[in-house]
Formats: structure tokens, C-alpha cells, sequence
């Protein structure tokens, strides 16, 4: 199982937001977890989750550590 940090911390495109549906499948089954597992490590990685524009569900780092971590997993 590979933690939910080092995955990120390899796809630059995921580094500031997921979307809840598909991308957060595709990233709890490359870590070996179920997406509410995922979910769970997500929140605990400063995530949190709301709507975007679009009205879609995505789990987006909060602004304060995007700028102070700059995803130091």
C-alpha cells in the first residue's frame, strides 16, 4: 500500500485539487485503499472538500498550506 502523499507528490496535475469521482478512484486504487479510505487520508493531508464552478465535488488543498507546504509531502 503506498500512502496518498508520495502518490500525490508524483503527479504534479493532482498537487492542488481531485476530483471526488473519478480521479480519487483512480488514486485510492493506486495506493491500495477504498475511496472512502481515501478520503479519509485526504483530510488528514490538509484537503477539504467542496463544489467547484461547475457544481462537482473535489477535494482541494486548503490555501494556507498550498503556500506554505508547496506539497512537501
Amino acid at each position: 500500500m503506498k500512502a496518498i502523499g508520495e502518490y500525490i507528490k508524483h503527479k504534479p496535475c493532482l498537487r492542488g485539487r481531485i476530483l471526488d469521482r473519478g480521479e480519487l478512484k483512480r488514486v485510492a486504487q493506486a495506493c491500495g485503499l477504498s475511496p472512502q479510505e481515501a478520503r479519509s487520508e485526504l483530510k488528514k493531508l490538509g484537503f477539504i472538500r467542496t463544489k467547484n464552478n461547475h457544481g462537482l465535488t473535489v477535494w482541494k488543498m486548503q490555501k494556507d498550506d498550498l503556500m506554505d507546504a508547496s506539497l512537501e509531502f
